[in-house]
């Protein structure tokens, strides 16, 4: 494993998460077991937003298809990857919105019972956040509750996120606030360029909220809608990186955290395939992307990634699929700071989106 990648994760990881993230990482890195779950229970949403590539499932994605997972067909799948539910760290329930599912909590508790140990990180755009939910994720091990909200003003919000209400965010907020669980919330706020402005002044905004800790990332171009809105440029954004720093000198006053992705492109590797991604068909990838014919835009270069596929959970075991030869191929490629063919298009790879934020407190 490369020395840049070993101080990447050093370098962004929070003091008080070290000591859990080096046990982790031994039982990951060593011992070779995935330590984050994610498994799709549900592959829709329930916001039409144009910049969402779940929105080009039966469109420029032919073999993308929506589906919430039945109960029982979540306990047949339970069933095939019991053996790493038991040594995961952190399970998630989709990449997209998780409380279409009403079984979310159901499908929870199932998991406690294999591992009372596990946690689960938590996304939402928060349209479906009622007191209720908030009372269920408050009696579960939710480690952070990180809500979209992509600018400060309502205006930037609702013409950017189709369908969104930026009043219900706002009550959301306050709603977690007032359950105690203020603390594990986090925004993410995808910036471009109608609404990178009004980042610095977002931080304190989210600060009066209680809100401590915020991740951005660069707006991705899967289909070419987008292209020209994105902030990244070959040779860097001056002008993007001079808001950034103010909005740094921001953070560090209110003691908040910032996670900010590059703006110039890197060729550094992608931190998605080191998860455990299960489909809801039971198909193992490096990520959702890549569990369809996605389409990306980099640059104004477009292509089709097809489907890369370790496995299927239904015909193989879980653990060999992950500690196949492609698959360890695949995440050490990652881990050398290099690409695959397949995501040589995706900007995460690239240090554009989540995988090599850098970490500002």
């Amino acid at each position: 494993m490369k020395a840049n990648y070993l101080l990447y994760k050093l370098f962004n990881t929070h003091p008080s998460e070290f000591k859990d993230r080096i046990k982790s990482g031994y039982k990951h890195y060593i011992l070779s077991y995935p330590t984050t779950i994610i498994l799709q229970t549900v592959a829709a949403c329930n916001l039409p937003c144009r910049h969402c590539f779940i929105n080009n499932y039966g469109l420029e994605i032919p073999d993308g298809q929506k589906n919430i997972m039945k109960p029982e067909d979540f306990r047949n799948m339970l069933g095939r990857i019991e053996k790493v539910v038991r040594t995961a760290d952190f399970m998630m329930f989709s990449s997209f919105e998780a409380l279409l599912n009403k079984h979310l909590f159901e499908m929870m508790d199932a998991v406690l019972e294999i591992n009372p140990a596990i946690k689960f990180p938590f996304l939402s755009n928060s349209m479906l956040m009622t007191e209720q939910v908030i009372d269920e994720l408050k009696a579960r091990p939710v480690t952070e509750i990180n809500i979209s909200v992509d600018g400060l003003r309502k205006e930037t919000v609702e013409k950017f996120k189709t369908g969104v209400d930026y009043d219900h965010i706002l009550l959301t907020l306050k709603r977690l606030k007032d359950h105690g669980l203020i603390s594990k919330v986090a925004v993410t706020f995808v910036a471009h360029q109608d609404n990178i402005w009004e980042l610095p002044a977002y931080a304190d905004f989210m600060n009066s909220l209680g809100v401590k800790k915020i991740y951005a990332n660069n707006l991705m171009s899967f289909t070419g809608l987008y292209e020209g809105k994105y902030l990244y440029r070959k040779d860097g954004n001056a002008e993007v990186a001079s808001i950034f720093r103010e909005t740094i000198q921001r953070v560090r006053k209110n003691k908040q955290q910032i996670y900010l992705p590059g703006l110039r492109p890197k060729e550094s590797g992608c931190t998605q395939p080191e998860t455990l991604f299960i489909n809801y068909n039971g198909d193992v990838a490096p990520c959702d992307y890549l569990a369809v014919s996605t389409p990306f835009e980099y640059f104004g270069s477009r292509k089709t990634s097809k489907p890369v596929i370790f496995g299927n959970v239904f015909k193989e075991d879980v653990l060999d699929i992950y500690r196949s030869v492609r698959a360890h191929s695949f995440r050490r490629m990652h881990r050398s700071n290099k690409l695959p063919e397949a995501c040589d298009h995706c900007i995460d790879g690239y240090g554009l989106m989540c995988s090599r934020r850098k970490l500002y407190k």
